[in-house]
């Protein structure tokens, strides 16, 4: 009522005594209620729809099980990973000297972008989703839990068994369902439904590889990180495989 008086000055009172006035003053404070309404009911459901999308990087340990005969290949191979995601994309990267491997992916397109990197050259291959076996270990897991747990870069997981169903040979992995984190290319063999693989052990043609997550941080990730560089020559899967050996 005191903005309606400080809106019509002398006329408020003449609105009181004039029934069609004062008919007229309570359609005017209604409108005003709905017109501030509006705006604000929209910013409020704005709000409660609008999801913060998911971002930060997670630190990777890694080591190798090697037989002899290839233990002096021990010094090229990379000891840490480390992978950014956001929303539906990540990139995890590999490092050992001046060799390095980035392999970025994105769930809508199914694409994953390799880039390699050596002291002679830079290539960007694509793998199309029927490619992909290429370059991901061929493993189709039975998951058996345990009743062991430990708290792995703070957040409890459980122990599962897990054999391949084609070969027999079993390995190790920890689940958490404390967090959810898109798959990456370290973890995307692995069946999310029993949480987020925070350590797991991959054997494959002799080797085994044991991976571990040492830390994991929810935060902005770095401008441009899942677009690849310039400079890299973009090569088909087919013409990767056909290089020579050393480029």
């Amino acid at each position: 009522m005191l903005r309606a008086f400080y809106i019509f000055g002398n006329n408020f009172l003449i609105l009181l005594k004039n029934p069609s006035g004062y008919h007229l003053l309570i359609y005017y404070i209604t409108m005003k209620k709905i017109f501030w309404f509006i705006p604000a009911a929209l910013v409020l459901f704005s709000s409660c729809n609008h999801k913060a999308v998911k971002q930060g990087s997670i630190t990777y340990s890694i080591e190798y099980e090697l037989p002899d005969s290839l233990k002096h290949y021990g010094d090229y191979l990379p000891k840490t990973a480390i992978v950014y995601f956001k929303g539906d994309s990540t990139v995890s990267i590999q490092q050992a000297g001046e060799e390095a491997t980035t392999v970025i992916t994105h769930q809508p397109t199914g694409i994953m972008q390799v880039l390699l990197r050596s002291s002679a050259a830079k290539y960007e291959v694509d793998y199309k989703k029927a490619e992909q076996t290429e370059i991901l270990p061929p493993v189709n897991y039975s998951y058996a839990a345990t009743a062991e747990s430990k708290t792995i870069a703070g957040h409890k997981a459980i122990k599962y068994i897990l054999t391949d169903k084609t070969s027999g040979l079993t390995s190790e992995a920890w689940f958490s369902k404390e967090i959810s984190v898109i798959p990456n290319y370290l973890t995307t063999v692995f069946d999310t439904t029993y949480g987020v693989p925070l350590a797991f052990s991959i054997n494959q043609n002799g080797i085994t590889t044991k991976t571990m997550v040492k830390e994991l941080k929810f935060e902005p990730v770095p401008e441009g990180v899942f677009t690849a560089p310039a400079g890299y020559k973009k090569i088909t899967p087919q013409q990767f495989k056909e290089l020579p050996v050393g480029n």
